[in-house]
């Protein structure tokens, strides 16, 4: 009998749309507890038998994918891998997808009613505000997103948003609920030699994203249907390797359909999409021509006609001061970093005064209160973005007259 618990699951994919031509090239899963907590981790690349794009977005090479197992092949440890567990994945549609196309050309089929859940549709509930990609939903936890390229990378950074949202809300019957349906119907065995996985190679030099990688982190969220906000996490992807071929646009169309989104809806959405993009990067202040051209570029693969200027956005910011800062009975406060008071002290002494202390920062917060004000991390910088004041330990003392 497996474990109970989760397997957070991530692909780097040739493209994004597995029923077409593009396929897996690199695969990675993480074991989390009933608790919650990370117990295992295993990646590998994977030979997608096809020509290799987008190297530029994954960092796999030619030779790299020639020289690794295909999918076939690291199949049956998969299987054992997820059987049993809840999937779990930032954009679940996205992975999922990958996952069962890759099993069809196979003829596999795993268990109907597969529970998957995720993080990016969670935000909506755990971080209200908080844009849809994972860099911004980390942020708000000060959950670093390293070796962001590569699926190993961005699964630990997955299962720990996913830990985050557990813990603020232990009780929660749905992960019980989850974990009771995956374990009472454990997937199909898939026959077949155990073959050693291919990690990846180290990456020579760090990836340095580009104007629009920066930029699709910071789109907020998308207050429509479930489908909607999938769709346009299908375009934050694409814009990764800058450009949209004609079949790409008709298969996001398509895929469009299937989420009952009609043709007059999916054109707003790609408008609502292009003045987004624009609006946050005025937000970031000083932009190149090339920047310019980019964004110009994306409003044409979209077929959205060119906006004579870009949004003007005025960025709101924070304060290392407790001037103006009033705090009321029920106000949300989070803390970062390493106080002189213990977490603990801190929360006791809150709570007695009637304020709720949160883990991550949301746009319901009030304070931030920061062990350096001045440095940058993930909960000042989405503080700032927010309009929270943040002050020091000493100015929450000096705020609400503690010695």
């Amino acid at each position: 009998m497996p474990e109970r618990g989760f397997a957070v699951l991530e692909f780097q994919t040739t493209g994004l749309f597995p029923y077409r031509l593009d396929r897996v090239v690199e695969v990675a899963v993480v074991h989390l507890n009933a608790a919650a907590q990370i117990t295992g981790r295993w990646h590998s690349v994977v030979n997608p038998r096809r020509e290799l794009a987008g190297e530029g977005v994954h960092g796999l090479t030619e030779a790299e994918v020639v020289a690794a197992p295909t999918f076939d092949l690291i199949a049956p440890s998969l299987v054992e891998l997820l059987s049993g567990r809840v999937l779990v994945g930032h954009n679940a549609e996205f992975e999922t997808g990958f996952l069962m196309g890759e099993f069809a050309r196979m003829g596999y089929r795993p268990r109907l009613g597969m529970d998957a859940i995720c993080t990016m549709q969670l935000a909506r509930d755990f971080l209200p505000g908080a844009g849809r990609s994972l860099v911004d939903c980390c942020a708000a936890f000060d959950i670093d997103v390293t070796d962001a390229q590569q699926a190993l990378g961005q699964a630990i950074a997955t299962a720990e948003l996913f830990s985050a949202y557990v813990h603020s809300a232990p009780d929660l019957s749905s992960w019980q609920d989850a974990m009771d349906r995956a374990g009472s119907m454990p997937w199909r065995h898939l026959k077949g030699a155990s073959v050693p996985w291919a990690p990846r190679r180290g990456v020579e030099s760090p990836h340095t994203p580009t104007f629009l990688e920066r930029m699709t982190a910071r789109l907020p969220d998308h207050s429509g249907p479930d489908g909607h906000l999938d769709y346009l996490a299908l375009l934050d992807r694409s814009l990764l390797t800058r450009e949209l071929s004609l079949s790409d646009l008709t298969a996001l169309v398509q895929l469009a359909a299937v989420h009952g989104i009609d043709g007059d809806t999916c054109g707003r959405l790609n408008a609502e999409y292009c003045d987004d993009l624009a609006r946050v990067a005025v937000e970031a202040g000083e932009m190149t021509p090339a920047d310019r051209a980019d964004l110009r570029a994306v409003a044409q693969m979209l077929n959205v006609p060119d906006s004579p200027a870009a949004p003007v956005a005025t960025l709101r910011s924070g304060t290392t001061s407790c001037d103006g800062v009033q705090l009321t009975r029920g106000d949300i406060v989070v803390l970062t970093g390493d106080l002189a008071r213990s977490r603990e002290d801190w929360h006791r002494e809150l709570n007695a005064r009637g304020f709720r202390v949160a883990p991550a920062i949301t746009m319901r917060t009030r304070l931030l209160v920061a062990a350096n004000p001045g440095a940058p991390t993930g909960k000042t910088g989405k503080a700032k973005d927010y309009g929270i004041p943040i002050v020091s330990e000493f100015g929450l003392r000096s705020l609400i007259g503690v010695q």
